[in-house]
């Protein structure tokens, strides 16, 4: 069983706790908009509100920056909350979306956790110790998360060529002609295996990190949507950049994540391409 840190500890009860208000309220509570296609639920805000409690009383000199609140405080130490990662699936009471939660020293990630709510997955990753997946039997609420049976150290897909890849990506900025991604989506869909959309940036990076799929690409997701997926890709043997393959982080809203070996293949594919990389 891993030795989590203090950190990972209470980023695994965090995102418990906003698992445990998703699971209650689906289906249940209206949406609004935060603007175009951006919708948000009490499920969001209720989340978001007791993953900040737990953390700021484990740790109380630390920033926050979440996708509702924004950023709160100024510290070394920042933490990067995705309350509930894929509202839109959630909305619909379609039953694929994420807690994801990390931590940041300076540009440094230390940790993440992504909880995949209605699978009951749950993934921990600690910079320099690897990246691991557990299943959750018990009720969130009553879950030591630390000493959970299972915990198993995962790794990314071997498949070393593009054509038998499957990859992932997302597709944010519908209304912006330049991010629109449909050609990087075609010219993906020409040369890889599959190409999916599944709504969560989180999970898909899990996904990559877990070995069951071989890259992802986005343009658009913010840094609490792929802080943590983007250290269990890397804690797992993938790689992760931007889409030019430069380091990816909270200055470009961009990710890529392979398992390393077809990323290359797929940066030079992505080049091709005439939506906006930055």
């Amino acid at each position: 069983m891993p030795a989590f840190s203090a950190y990972v500890s209470a980023a695994l009860r965090a995102a418990g706790a906003a698992g445990t208000i998703q699971r209650a309220l689906l289906g249940r509570t209206p949406v609004t908009y935060k603007g175009p296609q951006d919708p948000v639920t009490e499920a969001d805000r209720a989340a978001e509100r007791a993953i900040l409690e737990i953390l700021r009383e484990a740790f109380p000199g630390h920033a926050f920056i979440g996708e509702e609140g924004g950023c709160v405080g100024a510290s070394e130490y920042t933490w990067l909350i995705d309350p509930l990662d894929g509202t839109h699936n959630y909305a619909h009471a379609f039953p694929w979306f994420a807690v994801s939660i990390a931590l940041r020293r300076g540009a440094d990630l230390l940790c993440g956790v992504v909880l995949n709510t209605m699978l009951r997955e749950v993934y921990a990753a600690e910079r320099g110790a690897g990246a691991f997946a557990a299943t959750v039997e018990t009720p969130y609420e009553d879950t030591d998360w630390t000493r959970l049976p299972g915990w198993r150290r995962i790794r990314v897909s071997p498949i070393a060529r593009l054509q038998d890849a499957t990859l992932c990506t997302g597709f944010r900025h519908p209304f912006d002609p330049e991010r629109i991604n449909l050609d990087h989506f075609t010219n993906m869909l020409r040369r890889a295996a599959r190409v999916r959309e599944i709504g969560s940036a989180a999970l898909s990076l899990a996904a990559v990190a877990h070995g069951r799929i071989e890259g992802y690409w986005e343009i658009g997701p913010h840094e609490w949507d792929f802080a943590a997926g983007m250290l269990l890709v890397a804690e797992a043997g993938g790689r992760t950049t931007d889409l030019r393959g430069r380091p990816a982080g909270a200055g470009r809203r961009q990710i890529l994540a392979t398992n390393g070996t077809i990323h290359d293949e797929v940066i030079a594919l992505l080049a091709e391409g005439r939506s906006a990389l930055d």
